[in-house]
Formats: C-alpha cells, sequence, structure tokens
C-alpha cells in the first residue's frame, strides 16, 4: 500500500488516516495490502494485530477543576488546582497541555508574595514539570537544565521527595542523550538514598537501572532490576508501573531478538493499558509493535502502525513519538523502493526536527521572559514597601509631636536607605544587562569571525582551481606548443642523424608528458563517465579499502546524470568530505546515501550507525564548514540529526535546480 503523503496539507493528513483507521477498526484490515503480508512467512510472529486511533477530547473529569482554577485565590489553593491537571496530562502524555501548566506554576510561583524558601520550594515542583514537559518533546539539554535547577532548589529547601523525582528525571535524560555510565552512576547512588516512604519512586529508579542495563547490552542485570521494580509494584498494585514493567521486559526480549516472544508481550501489555487509560503506554507499545514489523520486512503493515502511531503523536503534540515514526516510516518505504513517499516521509521528518529546535529556542525566550516578569515585579513589590513606609511615618509624625524629632530622623533615614536600596538594585540590574549586552557581542564577533573563515576557505578554493586552469592551460599552449614546433622541425633533420633522432624522441615524450599533466590539472572524468557510476565506483572503493559497508542508491539513475556538470561536482566533493568525516570520527560500520531527483527537487541523504555527537555542543570542524560553504553555494538547505550512540542523519536538499545551474 503506498500512500503519496507529498498531496496532503497536515490538516487533511490527518482526516485521511483518521478515515482509513476507522474502516480499518470496522474490519476492512483484510485488504489487499494484509492479504499481501500474510503470503510472507509470519512464524515467528504474533497473527495480523488492529491498530486504532480515536480524537482526542477533553474529559468531562477535568471541568471542575478548570472551573475552580478561574475562581481559586493565588497561592497555594491555585498550585494545587494545577498539580492535579499537570499529573493528568502527563499520564495522557499530552505534551502541550504538560508545558503549558508547568510555565504557568513557575510564572505564578515567581510573582507570589512569600519568603524565598517557600517560593523555592514550589519553584522546584514547577522546574520537575517543566523538566517532564522537554522529554515529551525531545529536548534533552533542555530538560536537564530544568531538573538540575530544580535539584537545588529541592536540596536548600530539604524537599525530600522532589530531590528523588529530580534525580530520576535526571538519570531518564542522561539515558535519552545517550549517556548511559552517568545515568548508572546516579541510578545507584540515589537507590542508596531511599528512604520506604517513596517506594513507588524507588521502583522507578529500578526501571530505569534496567533500561540503563538493556542499552549496556548486560541483559541479565537488566532483568535482575526489571524483577526488583515488579515485586515492588505487585505489593503497591501499581496497574500502571506493572505495565511499564511489561513493556521494559519486551522491550529487553526484542534485544535479544527473541521476536516470538518480544510480540506478544507488546500487543497484551498496549491493550490492557488500552483498557485502563493509559495513553503514553499504549501509544508506546504501538510504535514499538510497528517497528518490529519493520525489522521482520512487513513494510506495509508497519507503515499502518506507523502512520497511526504519528497521527497520534500529532494528537498529543508529542515530537519525540513523531520523529521516531518518520524515521522508521521513511526506512520502510525505502526498502520497498517508494522514494517518492521516503521523500515525502522525510520532508515531515525535516519539519518534526525543526519544530523540536524552534520550540527549544522558545524555551529560551520564555526563561528570559519569565525572569525579566520577576525582576519587574521585586520593582513594584519595592515601590510599594517604600510608598507603605513613608505614609507610615507620615502618621506617626501626625499622632505624637513628643517624637517629633525622632520621627523626623526617621522619616528622613528610612527613604534613604530605600533609595540606596533601589539603587543598589539598579546597579545589580545594569550589571546583568552590561554582561547580557557582553555575551551578545561577543556572539556576534565569532559569528563574523566565522563568516570569514568561510569566505577565506571558499576563495582559497577558487584560486586554487583558477590557478590550476592557468597552469594547465600554459601548459598546453606554451609550452606544448614550442615542443610541437621543435618536434615538426627536428623530424625533417633527423633522417641521416642517430642523435637527432634520440632528441626527437625525447622530445615527443617530453610533449606528451606535458599534455597528461596538463589534463590531469583539468579532470574529464565528469564528462567521460556517467555521474552516478562514478559515485558507485567511490562507493565501491571505500567499502573495498575499509571496515565500512557503503550502499548507494540514486532515483532516478538517468535523470540524475543529466544534472549539470558543475552540480555534479560539487555534489561529488561534498560526498568525499562526508566520508572522510565519518571515516575519521564516526567509527560506523555503514553507511547508506540516497539521492534523490524529483521535478527540480534534488535531496541527498547520508545515513550512518557510527557514535553520533550531541549537535548542539559539537563545535562546527573544517569539513562541515566547507560542506556548509558548497551547500550555500548551491542555493540548498543542511539538516543533521544526530545523538550520542545512536548514528547520524545528514540531509541536504535542493529545492529549484534549474534556478541554481542558472546562477552558477
Amino acid at each position: 500500500m503506498h500512500l503519496n503523503y507529498r498531496s496532503f496539507s497536515n490538516q487533511s493528513l490527518l482526516l485521511f488516516f483518521s478515515l482509513l483507521f476507522l474502516n480499518t477498526a470496522i474490519g476492512l484490515s483484510q485488504g489487499k495490502e494484509i492479504e499481501k503480508e500474510k503470503e510472507k512467512d509470519t512464524s515467528n510472529i504474533a497473527p495480523m494485530i488492529y491498530f486504532g486511533w480515536a480524537q482526542r477530547t477533553t474529559p468531562k473529569s477535568l471541568e471542575p477543576y478548570y472551573k475552580e482554577l478561574k475562581t481559586a485565590e493565588y497561592g497555594v489553593q491555585r498550585f494545587s488546582i494545577i498539580d492535579q491537571l499537570l499529573d493528568f496530562h502527563i499520564r495522557k502524555t499530552n505534551t502541550d497541555s504538560v508545558v503549558h501548566y508547568a510555565n504557568l506554576y513557575l510564572k505564578e510561583v515567581n510573582n507570589w508574595s512569600q519568603t524565598p524558601k517557600i517560593k523555592e520550594r514550589f519553584s522546584s515542583k514547577a522546574n520537575y514539570y517543566l523538566g517532564k514537559g522537554n522529554i515529551m518533546n525531545g529536548l534533552y539539554d533542555n530538560a536537564v537544565k530544568w531538573f538540575l535547577q530544580g535539584l537545588q532548589e529541592a536540596e536548600e529547601t530539604n524537599y525530600t521527595e522532589f530531590k528523588y523525582k529530580h534525580k530520576l528525571g535526571l538519570a531518564q535524560s542522561y539515558i535519552s542523550q545517550g549517556n548511559i555510565d552517568k545515568a548508572i552512576g546516579l541510578l545507584e547512588k540515589s537507590l542508596s538514598e531511599f528512604t520506604p516512604e517513596f517506594p513507588s519512586l524507588k521502583t522507578q529508579n529500578y526501571i530505569l537501572l534496567g533500561k540503563a542495563y538493556r542499552f549496556n547490552n548486560d541483559y541479565i542485570q537488566a532483568q535482575n532490576y526489571y524483577d526488583k521494580a515488579s515485586k515492588v509494584s505487585n505489593t503497591l498494585d501499581d496497574e500502571e508501573t506493572l505495565l511499564t514493567i511489561r513493556l521494559e521486559i519486551a522491550k529487553l526480549k526484542e534485544a535479544q531478538n527473541d521476536f516470538k516472544g518480544a510480540f506478544p508481550e507488546y500487543e497484551t501489555t498496549r491493550n490492557e493499558a488500552k483498557e485502563k487509560g493509559f495513553d503514553a503506554i499504549y501509544f508506546e507499545g504501538s510504535l514499538l509493535i510497528a517497528r518490529l514489523f519493520y525489522k521482520q520486512g512487513f513494510y506495509d503493515i508497519a507503515v499502518l502502525g506507523l502512520s497511526t502511531a504519528y497521527i497520534n503523536a500529532i494528537d498529543s503534540d508529542n515530537l519525540q513519538f513523531q520523529r521516531e515514526s518518520l524515521i522508521i516510516q521513511s526506512r520502510c518505504f525505502q526498502e520497498q523502493n517508494d522514494y517518492e513517499n521516503a521523500y515525502a516521509s522525510m520532508t515531515q521528518l525535516f519539519r518534526v526536527i525543526g519544530e523540536i529546535n524552534e520550540r527549544q529556542q522558545k524555551a529560551i525566550i520564555k526563561e528570559l521572559e519569565v525572569q525579566y516578569e520577576t525582576l519587574e515585579k521585586e520593582k513594584e513589590i519595592n515601590t510599594l514597601e517604600e510608598d507603605k513606609l513613608l505614609k507610615e511615618a507620615e502618621l506617626s509624625r501626625q499622632k505624637t509631636i513628643k517624637n517629633a524629632f525622632l520621627i523626623g530622623f526617621l522619616v528622613i533615614l528610612i527613604p534613604i536607605i530605600a533609595l540606596l536600596f533601589v539603587y543598589y538594585q539598579k546597579l545589580q540590574t545594569q550589571s546583568e544587562l552590561s554582561k547580557k549586552q557582553e555575551e551578545i557581542n561577543t556572539q556576534k564577533v565569532k559569528s563574523l569571525i566565522q563568516e570569514q573563515e568561510l569566505n577565506l576557505i571558499k576563495a582559497a578554493v577558487e584560486g586554487q582551481d583558477e590557478e590550476r586552469k592557468r597552469i594547465a592551460q600554459e601548459l598546453h599552449d606554451s609550452i606544448g606548443g614550442n615542443l610541437a614546433g621543435i618536434k615538426l622541425q627536428l623530424s625533417s633533420l633527423a633522417k641521416d642523424s642517430d642523435a637527432l633522432k634520440t632528441i626527437n624522441t625525447q622530445i615527443d615524450e617530453t610533449y606528451q608528458l606535458v599534455r597528461d599533466i596538463s589534463h590531469t590539472l583539468i579532470p574529464k572524468k565528469f564528462k567521460q563517465n556517467a555521474f552516478t557510476d562514478l559515485v558507485q565506483e567511490f562507493a565501491n572503493s571505500i567499502s573495498r579499502t575499509n571496515t565500512i559497508q557503503v550502499a548507494f542508491h540514486p532515483h532516478p539513475k538517468e535523470n540524475i546524470n543529466k544534472i549539470d556538470e558543475k552540480i555534479q561536482v560539487e555534489l561529488f566533493k561534498i560526498l568525499q568530505e562526508l566520508m572522510t568525516n565519518t571515516q575519521k570520527h564516526a567509527k560506523a560500520k555503514n553507511v547508506d546515501i540516497h539521492l534523490n531527483l524529483i521535478g527540480d527537487e534534488l535531496s541527498l541523504l547520508f545515513e550512518d550507525n557510527g557514535k553520533g555527537f550531541n549537535t548542539l555542543e559539537k563545535e562546527t570542524g573544517i569539513g562541515l564548514k566547507n560542506i556548509t560553504s558548497r551547500i550555500k553555494k548551491l542555493k540548498g538547505t543542511l539538516h543533521i540529526d544526530s545523538s550520542e550512540n545512536r548514528g547520524t542523519v545528514i540531509a541536504i536538499e535542493i529545492p529549484d535546480l534549474k534556478k541554481t545551474v542558472h546562477e552558477l
């Protein structure tokens, strides 16, 4: 079943899949596509399953909370209501609602007229919820920041419960980032610190330790911690946690290639989760089943499941689920040679990645806004306190004349202290603003330096190309011409002289050598060979001489070979630079290169299974700068999706090839 995603907008795509899966639910799942899948050998997976979806609506059970929130008093009463709303939306994976109420929580805490210790206690809770929301959106660096800030506040106020919760959140973020050893160290230390009154948190610690050891391929230790978690959860009769543990055990079986054991566990666990309203477990189980179908080659059924998971992720605004669904979905289409839908899936993936980056920036801006509003509120409070002191001093002066001197002294002294206090705060504010301005200026200088370096690199490359052409032309036209003339003159004189014949032969060899050098300086391989053949030969040479296996997938070959030679040269150099970076840094075993040309849109997908890197912390090297410079020259865009221990995907798009060729 091949669906052309490019013909749908986001809203029409959502409506289309909604109708499709509704029909599947009432008995149309036995169509031609699934009949084809049944013809395959399904001996090592369970029977066909139902991927269902229903649009979410606001449950009536929340209406009293919304109503009460409108009239609740500012402070503890409102925080209690927001706490309950946040716990509900976290269980339902309503990411946008979690982030919204977490920001509201933090804003109201900052504007709350209470002592710093009390505010820090509630601020620690708000930071925990912000960390959870950022994890749901895949913004792990932001999540780490919120958990660390909340942990510091919990430790300062001795808030034991949230000290544990923040440590668990940190460990979950580290696991998602690929920092497994760091997560294990934190979790094992926290395990020794837990007190008996928080058994459910201890269960979460066991689950995260099992997950961490699973990622480290220590399956025995992972199973050991899952068993401990199950034992504690059974005593608590915690159904949601028990289902979570069952899902993790199924993942452990899949990691050990026990697909036959993993599949029924995924299916029964997600169905029970759906019946009991645990949406997060149900959605994750559906995604895992679809991924299992993909691993075993049942791509059509996998696409159905992944499409359902993608719609569920859109409905809950869960960017991380959207990203994972689209990555596997695009691979399914690639395996079926459906490059158009694969390209459409990658386009959706780029949109999701862009939205993740955009939200990360918005989160930074939101934090600055909260800090600014807090500062303004503090100024307002100081002003009100100053007015209050002045009025009290005035009333005291009117009531007692006997103490006029003393009151007058106080009236003068107190405003001076207040003014000094305000002036001190003003100096602090100016100092902070100066620091921020200095940081901005530093960033601008770095940007200008990087831009200048790129310009110098570009100029150097262009200069080398021009110099090579000039030298080649001089060799061919000047020296080659002179040698040809001398050769003609000696040919007429060399008939009877052996010495002249020898000189003539040497001149002939020198002339040929000059021609070879000039032709080497201006290579003709892009004129004499098909571009796809050159790339394939390049891939084969890498595979023969290294431990990396390179696969090249062009589509369609005929049209790609007709691309302008200037574009071909730039693409080839970009591929060489990407392969060089992979050999030097990635430690990958497999590389897949997909080159697609649809209409005037050219896309290049370079994917490796290496160690990856953190795109927010990694400094841009000279290789990536060269690539960026060439892509900019081609009027294209570059997307990098990578995380530690998860490989790297680099996508390059040139949206208007004809326009690019014309401008070159």
